[in-house]
């Protein structure tokens, strides 16, 4: 998926930086950059915040307007990196620590991306024809349960939580958020035997292609702020995306305590995210 995205935004004129902890990256850039620079590739494990950072300063210095606008995270392992948690442990003997590896790639490796982002961000005018937007690669996990993936899941309900909150304070800086969540997706990783056994016991896949063009549609669109979008199957929106439309409680009998509870927080919780503003400490 991640090199999908880098094609297509290469492909409709932007200058692309990209990282990821396989160096065939440098194989897909020197063929992006043929007839001359529009990407730049950075080896980087999202895991640890230098290598983040230099990828970000390379970004920058790299791009022709010498700016950061649009950063996607979507680095993401599952359970097939091995799931710590799931693991069980002889009860006669010692329990085990648990690596939380997926946790570090998904969660942490992803927040800071977002921290980085916003640095950069701002450091760029806020004119008409700039941006700051921030994509989060999620999952359908946000939403559905999926036995055995308990790490996994964690993460992207995690970074689902996180868009949320965060689109309530990141309009103050300019930066729009938003949360994009494939289905199934079709993939090389896996053998065509694995996926017919899938589409056998029910499951439609999605196409690589759309979640590009999802991830295209919210960078090209300042509109789209706060949003969560899942890329589907054909079958269930032409498009092969579409809103989810659960991120906001309605005005509907099962949703009114929840609704109550949300505008009450939004009132009471009055901090600001500006230069020198000290968070409120909420206690008697």
């Amino acid at each position: 998926m991640g090199e999908a995205c880098v094609r297509a935004f290469v492909e409709s004129g932007a200058f692309v930086t990209f990282g990821d902890v396989n160096p065939r990256g440098k194989d897909i850039e020197r063929e992006l950059n043929v007839n001359g620079e529009r990407s730049a590739f950075v080896e980087c494990d999202i895991r640890d915040w230098n290598q983040q950072k230099v990828m970000f300063e390379i970004a920058k210095g790299r791009s022709p307007n010498h700016s950061v606008d649009i950063v996607i995270a979507n680095a993401g392992i599952s359970r097939s990196s091995g799931d710590s948690l799931w693991n069980l442990d002889d009860p006669a003997g010692e329990p085990t620590k648990p690596n939380l590896n997926i946790v570090d790639v998904n969660l942490k490796g992803s927040l800071y991306t977002w921290k980085l982002a916003v640095h950069y961000f701002r450091q760029q005018p806020e004119s008409e024809d700039r941006d700051r937007c921030f994509i989060i690669t999620g999952s359908m996990v946000g939403w559905i349960d999926s036995p055995g993936n308990w790490e996994y899941t964690a993460t992207k309900y995690g970074l689902h939580g996180f868009m949320k909150t965060a689109r309530r304070s990141s309009w103050e800086q300019g930066i729009r958020i938003t949360y994009v969540a494939p289905c199934w997706i079709r993939s090389a990783i896996r053998t065509a035997e694995y996926e017919k056994w899938l589409v056998d016991r029910g499951v439609e896949f999605g196409e690589q292609e759309d979640v590009a063009n999802c991830m295209m549609r919210v960078a090209c669109d300042k509109s789209i702020n706060g949003r969560s979008l899942m890329i589907t199957p054909r079958t269930i929106a032409k498009e092969g995306f579409m809103d989810i439309d659960r991120d906001d409680y309605k005005d509907v009998a099962e949703d009114k305590y929840f609704k109550k509870l949300q505008e009450a927080q939004l009132v009471i919780i009055e901090d600001e995210w500006r230069d020198d503003y000290k968070v409120r400490v909420y206690k008697a």
